[in-house]
């Protein structure tokens, strides 16, 4: 199962507001960087969590990667109204947020 636009929309705003706190430079120059040297678009995230993530450690080492990442599952999971569960990977909440858009059907 895929996701839905709308849900694709909420996971690429929650990354959009983490990331911002860089920001506006910061967050343009990431975005660059994920285009240019990993191939990552940014639309693409939602469905590419993984590379993503990689891009992040490839920048800013592991443990920068995981405050980031943590924010945005955080943030993902709170305004979808999922129990924030900061352990998760953006890759692990994006299916948890596939399977609880599966039982809503």
């Amino acid at each position: 199962m895929s996701l839905d636009p709308e849900t694709r929309r909420k996971i690429s705003q929650c990354i959009d507001e983490v990331l911002e706190t860089l920001g506006k430079s910061g967050k343009q120059a990431l975005t660059n960087y994920f285009e240019t040297n990993i191939g990552l678009k940014k639309k693409e995230i939602p469905q590419k969590p993984e590379l993503f993530r990689k891009g992040l450690n490839l920048i800013f080492g592991d443990q920068a990667a995981d405050l980031l990442e943590t924010e945005i599952v955080e943030k993902l999971l709170t305004s979808l109204g999922l129990d924030p569960k900061s352990e998760l990977t953006l890759a692990e909440a994006i299916g948890l947020v596939k399977a609880s858009q599966k039982k809503s059907c």
